[in-house]
C-alpha cells in the first residue's frame, strides 16, 4: 500500500510541471489575442479619427 502510495505521488509530481507549462502556454496565447486585439481596436479607432478630422476640414 505505502509503495502504491508514493507511486501515486511520484505520478502526480511527474505530472504537475507538464500542467504548469500548459497553463503557461495558454495565458502567453491569451495575452497574445488580448494584445492583437487592443492593437486592432487602437488601430480602427485611430482611422476613425483621422476620417472625422478629414471631415471637419
Amino acid at each position: 500500500m505505502n509503495e502504491h502510495l508514493t507511486g501515486y505521488n511520484k505520478a502526480r509530481l511527474e505530472a504537475r510541471p507538464d500542467r504548469f507549462y500548459l497553463a503557461c502556454a495558454i495565458l502567453a496565447l491569451l495575452i497574445a489575442l488580448l494584445m492583437s486585439a487592443a492593437l486592432a481596436g487602437t488601430t480602427a479607432f485611430r482611422k476613425e479619427w483621422q476620417f472625422a478630422s478629414q471631415a471637419r476640414v
